[in-house]
């Protein structure tokens, strides 16, 4: 759960720092680039992700507000940043903060110490989340781990109907396919299929909505309920 009053103080900070926009498909940050400042997200999410030797996308994870990038870098853990930062949304907006001066504000601040505890914690869940996804061999398998791993980082529920999450990115089937290693037409295919199932609803006019109590049913892991269990506690 978000501190709000330790949120409140990161903003008065964050404000008096510049911003850039970007649109979507803009790269922020260049893989082995040296950034020239720490990046939080004010609006929009951010992209990072991976080439592979074949130029194919291997997403990551993404970022959205108050999220800070490149993490790694900031806490001088490396040298330069690991992946590309890309804009995701139609339109993104992010502050450019020197980076001692934004550690340097950070350790005055237990609170601010503790939020940024929790995002980093979210990154590791999901990128365990994903890994135990591409572990699968099957690809229904592959997209419905996939699923639970958006669920679980990057869903919010729905108004009226507690069984219901809607993912908060505005996901293509080709996003799908690069987060499964999947083909495009081998993901919409899957998706559909899960849709027939009442396991996911989607248009063009509407986000993707899982029901949880049917994408539960399709996990046979005991990573996976324990997962669930912890989830439910916080």
């Amino acid at each position: 759960m978000k501190d709000q009053v330790a949120i409140n103080y990161l903003h008065v900070f964050l404000d008096r720092h510049q911003t850039k926009e970007y649109k979507k498909g803009e790269v922020i940050i260049f893989q082995g680039e040296v950034p020239r400042s720490v990046y939080v997200v004010k609006t929009g999410v951010v992209k990072a992700y991976n080439l592979s030797v074949n130029g194919d996308e291997k997403p990551v994870g993404f970022y959205g507000s108050d999220s800070t990038f490149p993490t790694s870098w900031v806490y001088g853990r490396v040298a330069s940043a690991l992946y590309y930062y890309e804009a995701f949304s139609p339109k993104v907006e992010v502050y450019c903060i020197e980076r001692s001066a934004f550690v340097t504000f950070i350790k005055k601040r237990p609170e601010l110490l503790f939020q940024e505890l929790q995002h980093i914690l979210a990154d590791q869940i999901g990128a365990t989340l994903r890994l135990n996804a591409l572990q699968h061999s099957r690809a229904s398998d592959k997209l419905i781990y996939v699923l639970h791993y958006l669920a679980t980082t990057y869903g919010r529920p729905v108004d009226g109907d507690k069984d219901v999450t809607e993912i908060t990115l505005d996901l293509t089937h080709q996003d799908f396919a690069n987060l499964t290693g999947l083909t495009r037409e081998t993901a919409a295919t899957e998706l559909n299929k899960l849709k027939k199932h009442g396991i996911i609803n989607y248009n063009k006019q509407t986000p993707y909505q899982l029901n949880k109590r049917q994408l539960t049913k399709r996990l046979n892991d005991q990573f996976m309920i324990d997962v669930e269990a912890a989830s439910s506690t916080l």
